[in-house]
């Protein structure tokens, strides 16, 4: 059983970590939106 809590304690931590850089996508996505469109 530890070896399965270990396991998802690791899967948590890389799944937020992926969490992070896809907001992180998203927000250069909002700032390259904005630039199109002022420049449009």
């Amino acid at each position: 059983y530890e070896t399965n809590a270990i396991e998802l304690i690791k899967q948590k931590e890389v799944l937020q970590t992926i969490e992070k850089a896809t907001d992180k996508c998203e927000d250069v996505a909002n700032v390259l939106e904005t630039i199109l469109v002022k420049n449009a």
